[in-house]
């Protein structure tokens, strides 16, 4: 294999398997730099983007490793493609990143898939220079895996123990209007389950601030809810558990902007409501409303739920649907 002097591998390394140690490794002896660059969007339960951080730089110490998610995107002033948009949006993120963040070029392109000759060819013509193609084990023959496969039958056959739990560490949500019983429904479900559980941070920021909040302010509130289910999660992997219950997602933070103001989120915000989990329950509001003196409206409460059964057809998700009594909702998240 020849000598490059810098070398580029792109994956989503959803999860990181045997097959991309082998690319990795092939790629990293044929240069003297490599760039590790994955995105995924969106992305998935199980595979986020601090999770296989932490995978490429416990296999892969000595390499380069960027891992955005779109939020990092949007904070170079870049618009993170979908995973399924064209070739052509993918291989200018790509370039455009690697101009923005890295301000080098590569003499090569490593991958073990079909895209790889004509991302190297777009390289070349964007850099005007010359990028090389180099296909490791096209045909899977040496490793027969797939992160798709993977995703959907999780196994150690080929992945790495500490991967394997961390990608099975299910994540749990509970979402729904104010007073649906999210909280007590999740947190009860926690205890059931014996995994953490993650408090709503908004309700505690609401408190603090006295009910008064600003636009920032709930971007604050939803990095604020993430930072606390990862926290929960390495948690959880620590105590041997396999999986955290959370009393909302920042898609719920995203429903109270939408609802709170006119002018339109910060696109951080947007992003961190593409947030990934295993299972979402969603709680209707088909009881009566228990004003605690916190609450808004009851017509606030139903403008809540049906924005979020927009924003979660919108985005191809179905939850399950808890409806009548506590105790009713209860043998729903048991069955």
């Amino acid at each position: 294999m020849s000598r490059f002097r810098t070398g580029l591998v792109v994956g989503k390394f959803s999860p990181l398997h045997a097959g991309h140690r082998y690319l990795l490794e092939c790629a990293e002896s044929a240069c003297d730099r490599l760039i590790v660059l994955s995105y995924s969007r969106p992305e998935f339960a199980g595979c986020t983007a601090d999770l296989r951080r932490l995978w490429l730089a416990q296999a892969m110490p000595t390499v380069e490793h960027q891992v955005l998610d779109a939020i990092d995107a949007v904070r170079l002033g870049l618009s993170m493609p979908r995973n399924d948009a064209s070739d052509e949006h993918q291989r200018q993120f790509c370039a455009d990143l690697i101009d923005l963040r890295l301000q080098t070029t590569v003499d090569a392109v490593f991958s073990s898939e079909d895209y790889g000759p004509g991302f190297a060819d777009f390289l070349s013509a964007h850099w005007q220079q010359p990028v090389e193609s180099v296909v490791v084990d096209r045909d899977r023959i040496r490793f027969p895996v797939s992160g798709t496969s993977l995703r959907s039958q999780p196994n150690t056959e080929w992945v790495e123990p500490p991967v394997y739990a961390a990608q099975t560490c299910q994540r749990i949500a509970v979402l729904g209007a104010e007073s649906t019983g999210k909280t007590c429904l999740s947190q009860w479900l926690a205890e059931q389950r014996n995994w953490p559980w993650v408090a709503e941070f908004g309700r505690e920021f609401w408190h603090e601030r006295g009910g008064a909040l600003t636009s920032d302010d709930l971007l604050t509130i939803a990095r604020t809810q993430v930072d606390r289910e990862n926290q929960a999660v390495q948690q959880a992997l620590a105590m041997g558990k396999t999986g955290i219950v959370c009393d909302t997602t920042p898609l719920t933070t995203l429903i109270y902007h939408q609802l709170m103001f006119d002018v339109p989120p910060p696109a951080e915000l947007v992003a961190l409501a593409e947030r990934p989990y295993h299972q979402l329950w969603l709680c209707a509001a088909d009881f009566p409303m228990v004003q605690d003196g916190t609450r808004s409206p009851e017509a606030f409460r139903q403008q809540q739920q049906a924005q979020y059964h927009r924003e979660l057809a919108e985005r191809g998700l179905n939850p399950h649907h808890l409806t009548g009594s506590l105790s009713e909702r209860q043998r729903h998240l048991l069955s």
